[in-house]
């Protein structure tokens, strides 16, 4: 009888975007590969199944509970060798149908943290999340962390049987690369820019954690008006309108640009001089990391992930979160300063490229075959 693995996530872009290779691999060993995502079944590559669960953002909802109890009867109907679950919410669900289910009749566990919300400070919301995790422990088999942070707080409070850290779960950088001064002149005159126009991008959900308002804020002490600096804001998200009348109300709208979804990254990254990050927690980020495979210097907040990939102390590339006066700062020193955005440039390429999905697939491959 072929092998059975369950593979979760919250959503189905999750398992899309980062998640394919990897159902792809047990299909290629004959494994059965059955999918959990929250909301409406949908196709997915390399899924023998796709089961759709009702989850919701909030952890203590009546949905959440008859997602806990759909996945039970899953897992009772079904004999799995191996469960892997992703993101905070999936993997909580998952977890608890497992430890509510008799263990001996499922599979070895193995969790990975896509960054945890909480952390020594945190708030009591916050720190529900942590006596969920704490409560989950026991049958979390393996768990696999992407940040320092991270990896310290899982070691501290014991949550999982086994502790690893990883470099992401790989980024495919063959399709990132970078361009020299002319063609990203011409690239930026065939978008429609000018060449001499300061392009800076932020590619995220718009939302409260990743903190775009932040960014509108700080961009307009650098009075763009006067120095031919434009805004990219590459997302949706339920805080886009609220972030659109906000540039309106900084006097900056005309500077900015709300793209909307942006499918093709690559191309965007192309045409701009630096990227941006103001996002409140990360686990590792992949918009940093593609910014960094196309050799452009990022501005990011100092919070765990921006501080793996960027590293810690780089005052030339990390400012303070909610400090928008050096935010601005270091955004406009970019701006007056060529050399140094090209000299950030070559090291975010090199950094990166230890982070390649050729590198990373076969250590996670092999922390699954233990």
């Amino acid at each position: 009888m072929d092998k059975k693995i369950l593979y979760c996530a919250s959503t189905a872009s999750h398992i899309m975007n980062f998640h394919l290779p990897y159902l792809e691999y047990f299909k290629a060993q004959g494994w059965q590969v059955d999918v959990v995502i929250g909301g409406r079944t949908k196709s997915i590559p390399f899924a023998d199944h796709v089961i759709g669960i009702p989850l919701e953002k909030n952890l203590w909802t009546v949905s959440n509970l008859q997602s806990v109890r759909i996945v039970q009867r899953l897992l009772a109907e079904n004999s799995y060798d191996l469960i892997s679950t992703h993101t905070a919410l999936a993997g909580a669900v998952i977890r608890l149908a497992v430890k509510m289910t008799e263990k001996k009749n499922c599979g070895k566990v193995v969790h990975t943290s896509h960054g945890y919300f909480f952390n020594g400070k945190s708030g009591l919301l916050k720190r529900a999340y942590l006596e969920v995790e704490r409560y989950l422990s026991p049958v979390t088999d393996i768990l696999m962390v992407m940040n320092e942070v991270d990896y310290q707080l899982a070691t501290q409070y014991e949550l999982g049987k086994i502790i690893v850290r990883i470099p992401g779960m790989g980024i495919d950088l063959s399709r990132f690369s970078n361009v020299n001064s002319e063609e990203k002149k011409r690239l930026k005159i065939d978008a429609g820019y000018r060449e001499t126009d300061f392009l800076i991008v932020y590619a995220a959900e718009m939302s409260k954690r990743k903190n775009q308002g932040e960014l509108i804020r700080a961009f307009a002490m650098m009075s763009p008006q006067e120095m031919s600096v434009k805004l990219l804001l590459a997302g949706e998200g339920i805080l886009k309108k609220e972030y659109e009348k906000m540039a309106q109300r900084f006097g900056v709208g005309e500077y900015i640009s709300f793209l909307g979804h942006v499918s093709d990254m690559a191309s965007l990254y192309k045409i701009c001089d630096i990227a941006v990050s103001t996002s409140k927690s990360e686990g590792l980020p992949f918009n940093v990391m593609e910014a960094m495979a196309c050799g452009l210097p990022v501005v990011a907040s100092e919070v765990k992930g921006h501080i793996d990939l960027l590293g810690e102390g780089q005052s030339s590339q990390l400012y303070r979160l909610g400090d928008e006066k050096e935010l601005a700062f270091i955004m406009r020193k970019f701006l007056n300063d060529k050399l140094l955005c090209t000299k950030l440039g070559v090291r975010n390429r090199k950094t990166v490229l230890g982070y390649h999905i050729d590198k990373v697939k076969p250590l996670i491959e092999e922390i699954y075959g233990e």
